[in-house]
């Protein structure tokens, strides 16, 4: 009895990641609205001092450029604080980033206290009101980003999926912790606009 509930056991969670994947992949290939009022970049690591985006990051901007290139009405909210291993704010870098390739500095603005995808939404509508938003983030991440998006009070969004290369360690290790993650998240995570004044951050672009 105990060896056959084992064995149901480990069927459920398998059917469960397998499930969870499937939907994560499906999440993926949508396409964004166009024209939107702000697209947000989610925060990665940062490596190295002075900072630069990892490679992961930098595919996140680069598919976000060239959404920016092709909506030239639309603003850019870069989200992301500093991590204990970092040197910068996953912000700052992310903002001289899209600056250096060309996106005019007037359209950036900063979020750089967030250290969770559930705090990055809520921090951004304090900086700009999001309106009609477009999140950019990797295909694995799409998914549990866009359910805090709307559980955050972003009602019209879209994703736009930077895909992770499948020759990269990361793509594989993503498999098995998003759907870990969006279960946590699913579970836990219910951003609300009641997080201590304290962490009210200024509505300006980066200069």
């Amino acid at each position: 009895m105990i060896t056959k509930s084992i064995k149901y056991g480990i069927a459920l969670i398998l059917a469960y990641f397998i499930i969870a994947n499937i939907a994560i992949y499906i999440s993926s290939m949508q396409k964004p609205i166009k024209n939107a009022d702000t697209l947000v970049i989610l925060g990665a690591q940062v490596i190295n001092t002075p900072a630069i985006a990892s490679s992961t990051l930098a595919e996140r901007l680069n598919i976000a450029i060239n959404y920016l290139q092709n909506n030239p009405q639309t603003k850019v909210v870069v989200c992301g604080g500093q991590g204990k291993n970092e040197s910068a704010t996953e912000a700052s870098v992310m903002a001289q980033y899209l600056i250096e390739k060309g996106i005019d500095a007037n359209r950036i603005y900063q979020e750089d206290k967030s250290t969770r995808t559930a705090q990055q939404f809520i921090y951004a509508n304090r900086i700009l009101p999001l309106g009609k938003t477009v999140v950019v983030t990797n295909d694995f991440h799409l998914l549990r980003s866009l359910m805090l998006a709307k559980r955050s009070g972003i009602n019209e969004v879209s994703g736009l999926a930077a895909p992770l290369d499948l020759t990269k360690r990361d793509k594989y290790i993503a498999l098995i912790r998003e759907p870990l993650a969006l279960a946590n998240s699913w579970l836990f995570d219910h951003p609300s606009d009641s997080t201590p004044p304290e962490n009210q951050l200024p509505s300006q672009p980066s200069n």
